[in-house]
């Protein structure tokens, strides 16, 4: 079992044995507090290696839009490529100085859609977030086809039978 840290409980090991049940509920509480608070704590040693960067894709009639959180990261840093129907986004960063080192890398790769066009795409980057907008081909657009309605007891179309009348032979 984890201690939990804003609590501020020791997780004490007893000699007494807890009934598996009361264990169980306390399993349960930990798991219940992480899943609904910020833990680990932003300055919390286990918090060292958790990125939890937004990354989205939608996808409308004409395009399709990509955008990842990098904060951290400046525009050189970063590596996009298409390649058949995969889109790769990287980024590597490193600083070396007084003594310290620092490596920081990013990397996501999403199957596009069939149909984009990445000989069109445009990608910004601003305030540490890329915004990519992959435009689609005309036979990846889709037609819409139009649906009639009709009234009822009106005769079917040529080149169709009516439905047969269900009811009692005469």
């Amino acid at each position: 079992m984890f201690p939990v840290p804003w609590r501020g409980k020791s997780s004490n090991v007893s000699a007494e044995k807890t009934h598996p049940l009361e264990q169980f509920r306390r399993e349960f509480d930990v798991l219940f507090d992480r899943f609904f608070s910020d833990w680990p704590a932003p300055f919390e040693p286990e918090a060292a290696g958790v990125r939890m960067w937004d990354f989205d894709v939608s996808d409308s009639d004409n395009e399709v839009i990509v955008k990842a959180e990098l904060p951290g990261f400046d525009d050189k840093d970063l590596d996009v490529q298409v390649n058949d129907n995969l889109l790769t986004i990287k980024a590597e960063k490193q600083r070396k100085g007084d003594g310290e080192r620092e490596y920081r890398s990013f990397r996501r790769t999403i199957t596009l859609p069939a149909g984009t066009n990445p000989d069109k795409a445009q990608a910004s980057y601003h305030n540490g977030v890329l915004e990519l907008h992959l435009p689609k081909t005309e036979q990846a657009k889709g037609k819409r086809i139009p649906v009639e309605a009709k009234a009822a007891g009106t005769a079917a179309p040529a080149g169709e039978k009516e439905p047969a009348k269900q009811g009692r032979p005469k």
